[in-house]
């Protein structure tokens, strides 16, 4: 089964909806080409990354068991970031 990916890009000190509501990505700093992300959803930990380099990704399961994959495609300036969340499992 193939399960569609989507693009978010948000600001430094902002937080998005991705997945369908299913995961928050808040951006907590930008840097030249790395970011600090905590990722979250309803009834599980926060998962915090305090360096997610360009290219990189983790991974987040949430309490349902689906598996995302969260990348970092960019930075832009010091306080934009766009990454792609694909849910694998």
């Amino acid at each position: 089964m193939t399960y569609p990916s989507e693009t978010i890009t948000t600001k430094q000190y902002s937080t998005a909806v991705a997945a369908g509501g299913a995961l928050l990505v808040s951006i907590v700093s930008v840097a030249h080409s790395f970011v600090h992300i905590r990722i979250g959803a309803v009834g599980v930990r926060n998962l915090e990354v305090e360096r997610l380099n360009l290219g990189e990704f983790v991974q987040f399961e949430c309490a349902d068991g689906a598996l995302y994959e969260v990348r970092l495609l960019s930075v832009e300036g010091f306080d934009t970031a766009t990454l792609l969340v694909t849910r694998i499992k």
